[in-house]
C-alpha cells in the first residue's frame, strides 16, 4: 500500500467522522427541548383566586432553574424541577383581562393564554347608603375625621 492511499483512506474515515459530528450537532436541539407542556388549574380564572401553574420539562436540561412569567413579568422566584420532569408555582392574577404564562428553561420556552375575568362580588356590602361611618374603629376614625374637617363633630 502506498503512501498516497493510505492518505486517501485516512481523509475518508476523517470526512466519514466529520459528517457523523455534524448530524449529531444538527440533531441536538431536540434533545435538549426542555419545556413540553405547560397548564394552569381550573377554567373560570378570577382576579385574587390563587392557581397552580404546571410545567412538565425534560431533556438533557432537564434540571436547570425553571422560570415562570405572567405577561413578562416573573412569578416568584426561578424553581427547581422537583419531583424531576415537573415544576409547579403559585400563581394570583391580580388584573382581569389576557395573561400569557410562559415558562422557560434552558433557553427552552413555552406559553399558554389564560383568560381572567374580575373576581364576583360577595353580596356582604350594603347598597344605596353612601354613609362613611362604620361599625368598626376604622369606620368610626374616618367619620370622626371627616366630621372635624366639615365642621360637624
Amino acid at each position: 500500500m502506498t503512501s498516497l492511499s493510505i492518505i486517501r483512506r485516512g481523509a475518508g474515515a476523517g470526512l466519514t467522522a466529520l459528517a457523523a459530528t455534524a448530524v449529531t450537532v444538527l440533531a441536538a436541539p431536540s434533545a435538549y427541548a426542555a419545556v413540553q407542556s405547560v397548564s394552569v388549574e381550573g377554567s373560570d380564572h378570577k382576579v385574587g383566586t390563587t392557581y397552580t401553574i404546571t410545567a412538565e420539562v425534560g431533556g438533557a436540561s432537564g434540571g436547570l432553574l425553571v422560570y415562570f412569567s405572567d405577561n413578562g413579568e416573573f412569578i416568584g422566584a426561578p424553581k427547581v424541577p422537583w419531583p424531576p420532569g415537573s415544576s409547579t408555582i403559585e400563581w394570583k392574577p391580580s388584573t382581569p383581562g389576557q395573561h400569557i404564562i410562559t415558562v422557560e428553561q434552558g433557553g427552552s420556552t413555552k406559553s399558554i393564554v389564560v383568560e381572567v375575568s374580575k373576581a364576583s362580588s360577595g353580596g356582604t356590602g350594603s347598597s344605596g347608603s353612601s354613609s362613611l361611618s362604620g361599625t368598626g374603629s376604622a369606620g368610626k376614625l374616618l367619620g370622626g375625621l371627616l366630621g372635624v374637617l366639615l365642621g360637624s363633630s
